[in-house]
């Protein structure tokens, strides 16, 4: 009976680790295309003329901001660290 016991432990103790590690792959995930979108917005202000979609490149800017602080003290909750990473730039 014990040693169903210690078995059914790892199993669950397994799950739960695949679990932490594919939440924490998706965080990762959701950080880099973040900052890849964040990237593109400084090249769009950068390029854009009319002020109408200026304001709006501003606003846009805005939003990732606090959506890539939110994941950030997300990660730092869970205790989720990586190296720095810089968005992948299309080759052309």
């Amino acid at each position: 009976m014990e040693t169903v016991l210690k078995l059914i432990q790892r199993v669950d103790s397994r799950e739960t680790d695949k679990k932490q590690e594919q939440e924490k792959r998706q965080l990762l995930e959701e950080l880099r295309e973040v900052a890849r979108l964040m990237a593109c917005n400084d090249l769009w202000f950068q390029l854009e003329c009319d002020e109408n979609l200026i304001e709006a490149c501003i606003y846009q800017r805005e939003a990732l901001q606090a959506r890539y602080r939110y994941l950030l003290g997300t990660a730092r909750r869970k205790g989720i660290s990586c190296e720095p990473f810089q968005p992948k730039r299309a080759e052309g």
